[in-house]
């Protein structure tokens, strides 16, 4: 597999890494991929986003006590030992109440290639939503939690669960429509010089 040298500054900046060596890159998972619970699980939604003609797109909506699960697999050009940064994209489809907030709670396990699973520190994470003029037709993003630096190897595995919780203020009545969630990472190399090592 070909490894960018460090030593040639201008082959990293033309793949995209900055001068500390790094790019930034998501970790995908769509909501067609998530895990509901019998009970308590996020309600499917069919939703416009504020576009006209009658035609509309899948969303979940989340209640407060509804949760969903997911999992997360570093890739190989993940920078080892780094955070990473899981956030939920989101819609609001009611702004009536402009200041209500919603919040939500990130649970996370995760280990390493042959590592024991963990909790990472910080886990729960939580994150509030403040309600805005214009949630219902914008596509929205909110950090529901800096997971610890625990991808001590390529491929560590991360479990996650993501439930609405109440707020901490006057409660947004309506349901969060989540659309998607995705993680931050810092990657600095292309791969792994090898199928296991970095």
């Amino acid at each position: 597999m070909q490894r960018l040298s460090y030593s040639n500054t201008q082959a990293r900046r033309a793949a995209g890494f900055n001068s500390d060596g790094v790019a930034f890159d998501d970790i995908q998972v769509s909501i067609s991929q998530v895990r509901v619970p019998a009970s308590n699980a996020p309600t499917e939604r069919l939703y416009a986003f504020g576009i006209g003609g009658g035609v509309t797109f899948p969303t979940l909506g989340f209640a407060v006590g509804d949760y969903m699960y997911f999992d997360i697999q570093s890739t190989h050009s993940m920078k080892l030992s780094t955070i990473l940064s899981q956030h939920i994209h989101f819609t609001l489809p009611n702004t009536t109440n402009i200041g209500d907030k919603a919040q939500f709670q990130l649970d996370v396990i995760a280990a390493a290639v042959d590592g024991q699973w963990a909790v990472p520190a910080g886990s729960p994470y939580t994150a509030e939503i403040t309600v805005a003029a214009n949630d219902n037709t914008h596509h929205r993003i909110k950090v529901v939690g800096d997971i610890a630096a625990v991808n001590t190897t390529v491929s560590t595995l991360y479990k996650c669960k993501l439930t609405r919780i109440a707020a901490s203020g006057s409660e947004y009545g309506s349901e969060v429509y989540v659309n998607f969630t995705d993680g931050h990472i810092q990657k600095d190399d292309i791969g792994s010089s090898q199928e296991y090592i970095k």
